[in-house]
């Protein structure tokens, strides 16, 4: 199964495909499975709204994908709108025209009304979200999870020396979380950190973090944050007089943060970005543009549907919850990746460091789920 979908990943030149149509509006009507040997897959995104610029270059990827596996599957593209009952009436509408499985929503609230049809209609959803309470059931959540990263970089650090780690992040949910994924990462590793700071999520005085820092001896300093909070907590550990290893979290995989000079020489663990340059490449000259980071996400989903699509599923639906949970999981261009029975994803990142002209790779991502990294 991992190899179907290697060569997946393998990309041939391909002419500039045409846009995707949305399918027409129809009524909702009962889940109907049309007889016809044809595999349809539902594509939920946004394309409406504040985020429909990130949903169409999605819907571009994910076509790129059809093109580059020569898969027979046909898309099903909707809009997934900007609420919750937006994104259950388009689930129900692909429902309706036969979909065997649903790639996306993207967001969170989305994904609840989504599995929701779904469940009744009796087939999988391959969520985009990193909202972790959302997978599980006959929900898989293909995206980076921070959780992960932290894991990754933690057990590196330690590898390397770094057992005493100071863990910065803003007073949000998504902080709290992190704050918990460093913990258990800690004791998993057998780390201390001595010291949590979860601040404002304005950082309008930095000085009591840098004050701490300054009291307590680390061997490693993570934020896991972005935007113009770490670009006060970054540079701040500098002028401090702090001398430990910055690092970071997958956040910092994209090139508006991982080139700038305050963060030069930090640590962070993230899908490794050439696996994906080829991609980016056909993109930017298909469409004009570089791809957004997400846009791996979508190419990825269908390249596994066009995998699960070719092995033998006795005529019916190949896109099973066993299938989708196979341990020895899948290649992709953001690297090696399966489902546990959790819904949650599980990667092999590597451990990158940030340089202004472009992160290298300090640690390879594996390229199979043996072994003590899993």
């Amino acid at each position: 199964m991992a190899a179907a979908l290697a060569a997946c990943a393998q990309f041939q030149t391909v002419q500039r495909p045409t846009p995707i149509a949305q399918a027409p509006t129809q009524q909702p009507t009962a889940p109907s499975h049309p007889n016809d040997g044809v595999l349809r897959v539902g594509l939920l995104l946004p394309l409406s709204g504040s985020n429909a610029a990130l949903g169409e270059a999605m819907q571009r990827a994910a076509q790129m994908a059809v093109f580059d596996t020569g898969t027979q599957v046909v898309l099903l593209p909707r809009d997934s709108g900007e609420s919750a009952s937006a994104a259950g009436q388009a689930a129900q509408a692909v429902i309706a025209q036969g979909a065997d499985i649903i790639l996306g929503p993207l967001f969170s609230k989305a994904v609840s009304p989504v599995a929701q049809q779904a469940r009744a209609a009796g087939i999988n959803v391959v969520s985009f979200s990193t909202d972790t309470a959302q997978a599980g059931g006959n929900v898989f959540l293909l995206s980076v999870l921070q959780q992960q990263a932290i894991d990754r970089i933690v057990g590196y650090g330690v590898n390397h020396g770094l057992r005493r780690y100071a863990f910065l992040a803003p007073d949000t949910q998504y902080g709290q979380l992190m704050r918990r994924a460093m913990a258990e990462a800690a004791a998993k590793y057998g780390a201390e950190v001595p010291v949590v700071e979860l601040y404002n999520s304005k950082l309008s005085d930095p000085t009591p973090l840098q004050q701490k820092l300054q009291a307590t001896p680390v061997d490693a300093v993570l934020v896991a944050d972005v935007g113009s909070r770490l670009s006060v907590v970054a540079p701040m550990l500098g002028y401090s007089g702090v001398t430990a290893k910055l690092m970071g979290t997958g956040q910092w995989d994209d090139p508006s943060v991982n080139r700038q000079s305050y963060l030069a020489g930090a640590w962070y663990a993230a899908p490794d970005p050439s696996r994906r340059a080829d991609f980016e490449s056909r993109y930017a000259q298909q469409f004009g543009a570089p791809p957004p980071r997400l846009a791996t996400l979508a190419y990825d989903a269908v390249a596994l549907t066009a995998a699960l699509a070719n092995q033998p599923a006795g005529g019916g639906n190949p896109f099973t919850t066993a299938a989708l949970e196979d341990p020895n999981g899948f290649v992709g261009i953001d690297g090696i990746f399966r489902f546990g029975p959790d819904g949650l994803v599980q990667r092999g990142l590597a451990v990158l460091e940030a340089q202004p002209g472009g992160p290298t790779v300090l640690e390879a991502a594996p390229d199979s789920f043996s072994g003590a990294a899993f």
